[in-house]
């Protein structure tokens, strides 16, 4: 936590004396914060076990519009979670039931997208944005029951927003949409949400 408050008063510090003109045409953002896996929502796996470090990197070009263009790399190290299993009873044995086992899960994806942004403003030193896309996510699956990982590539949809400060201090929130996997069916390593603090140069 004092690291995280460290950071944000460099950032700050640094906002402030950051000239409120625009830097140019070519950005390059880097940011990180939290990863909230959306497995969160399924029923019976808890907040505490599935939040994770999240960190992005971006290209982008801005149009004198304030429109961008650009490409947007995610990462989200390994996070630790739980799956439940249904396990099929054995017919004509005493254990005809089925039963349901809770295995440990392990959890790291990337992401790349190119991405589409609109930046507003100004309002005084604040600038607000938005910004979405589409790219491929590799998701990395180890679970507690298998010997061997799994890998899986799939389709991504991106969406974002947030704030920016004196056109450097970034905050912003978003999600990524791993199409792999339907919503209604969510385990480890589907869709996230993160929100992350971060700079643009």
């Amino acid at each position: 936590m004092k690291k995280i408050i460290l950071l944000f008063s460099i950032l700050i510090t640094l906002s402030l004396a950051a000239q409120e003109e625009n830097h140019g045409k070519h950005h390059f953002d880097i940011s990180a914060g939290y990863a909230i896996p959306a497995e969160i929502l399924a029923e019976k796996i808890t907040f505490p076990e599935n939040k994770s470090v999240n960190i992005n990197a971006a290209y982008r070009y801005e149009l004198p519009s304030g429109l961008s263009f650009g490409v947007q790399y995610g990462f989200v190290p390994n996070h630790n979670g739980s799956i439940e299993i249904v396990i099929p009873g054995v017919p004509g044995s005493e254990d005809v039931k089925e039963t349901v086992e809770t295995f440990a899960v392990s959890t790291r994806y990337h992401t790349i997208n190119a991405i589409v942004e609109y930046k507003t403003g100004p309002y005084g030193p604040m600038f607000m944005f938005i910004g979405g896309g589409g790219g491929t996510q590799c998701r990395f699956v180890k679970y507690s029951h298998k010997v061997e990982p799994e890998y899986y590539w799939s389709a991504n949809v991106a969406l974002y927003a947030g704030l920016e400060f004196f056109n450097h201090l970034r905050l912003s929130v978003g999600h990524n949409h791993d199409l792999h996997v339907p919503f209604s069916s969510i385990n480890s390593g589907a869709p996230y949400y993160y929100i992350n603090l971060g700079w643009s140069f």
